[in-house]
């Protein structure tokens, strides 16, 4: 079969070819491009208008295995194309994270707060109201009030309970509370009676603990938003995408770098070793949070999540409170210095060197 027995009136055939050919590299398609599409037209049957669906498939494999392939013989480029798919393995699961995130039930506002706290405490006066956000957890809400030792336990589940809550029993706590005798100089243990329950609604979960001497206490509540069985799916997700795409990226990168002169082939190979070295403690501090998210997930107190790390907070003992962010925009630019300077000549190699490359 011969192209002259093609028809060329329409086209429609050779514009299915050029879409599935966009599954190839671009340095690819300029190389080879025209000569892939003539061969499959003249490989087409007469009045052929789409492409047969094993070929399309084959196509799309073929580009895709192209894409992931590295320079041969360039060592440093798989440990760096290794090391970009695992950085951005720990950026895809933190965009995971806060994608399942956003599924969350929102926490109240702070005058819900203060209705929440006196609901549990059953006092009218005023509570310390606290938003915690740390580099580990997702935002959570604390609030403190002071009670006379009348509290009841039993009361102040009720009260949720008549509002719709869903309510758990009432369990015991420990805890001691000490006062200093001044008649016999010395620290005496006081008798106390302490005990919590939790309450759950629409998503969101509180923890009533209450703390008891004879005369005096303290009511704490503590409400975060429960996790959503999609949560950790997109975390998984986010982490596989990543990883993928970093590889992509890498392998692209480094034909970009192969092809251009010796002098920005060096600076740009140094830019990006330290482009990677900054972004090693954010991609560190992710993973953790990852294993942190799955070791401990659970409606057992605010969700462990993943893109929190962001969060400004003293995640490693040393350095300030916002090196993760830091780090990873000082990583990002370095990263786009890299890609500006990998430039390739004005004079593209030839084929034969391309291959040899």
């Amino acid at each position: 079969m011969t192209a002259a027995t093609w028809s060329t009136d329409d086209h429609s055939l050779e514009r299915h070819y050029r879409k599935l050919l966009l599954a190839y590299p671009g340095r690819y398609r300029q190389r080879y491009g025209t000569e892939m599409i003539t061969t499959l037209l003249e490989m087409a049957s007469p009045g052929q208008r789409r492409p047969r669906p094993g070929e399309a498939l084959h196509l799309l494999a073929s580009g895709v295995r192209h894409r992931l392939r590295l320079p041969a013989r360039r060592p440093l480029a798989v440990i760096a194309a290794v090391l970009l798919a695992l950085t951005m393995g720990a950026f895809g699961g933190a965009a995971g994270s806060w994608a399942g995130s956003q599924t969350f039930a929102d926490l109240p506002d702070d005058a819900t707060i203060a209705r929440l706290a006196q609901r549990a405490s059953g006092a009218a006066s005023d509570s310390i109201q606290l938003r915690v956000a740390s580099p580990w957890l997702e935002e959570s809400i604390s609030t403190t009030t002071e009670v006379d030792g009348a509290w009841d336990a039993e009361k102040a589940r009720q009260r949720f309970a008549a509002d719709g809550w869903s309510v758990s029993g009432i369990t015991p706590l420990g805890g001691k509370a000490v006062a200093f005798n001044s008649d016999t100089k010395s620290f005496v243990d006081l008798p106390m009676r302490n005990s919590t329950f939790s309450a759950k609604s629409n998503g969101l979960t509180l923890q009533v603990r209450g703390y008891l001497t004879a005369d005096h206490g303290s009511v704490h509540l503590d409400g975060w938003a429960q996790s959503r069985p999609m949560f950790l799916p997109l975390i998984v997700t986010g982490i596989l995408i990543g990883l993928v795409v970093g590889w992509l990226f890498a392998a692209a990168l480094a034909y970009r770098i192969v092809e251009a002169s010796a002098e920005r082939r060096r600076a740009s190979a140094g830019l990006w070793a330290v482009a990677l070295a900054a972004l090693a403690l954010p991609a560190v501090a992710l993973y953790g949070n990852v294993l942190r998210a799955f070791r401990d997930h659970g409606d057992v107190g605010p969700v462990f999540t993943v893109h929190s790390a962001f969060t400004p907070g003293s995640y490693y003992p040393l350095g300030p409170a916002w090196q993760i962010l830091a780090l990873t925009i000082a990583g990002a630019v370095l990263a786009g210095a890299a890609i500006r300077l990998a430039r390739p000549d004005s004079q593209p190699k030839t084929q034969e060197a391309a291959i040899a490359s």
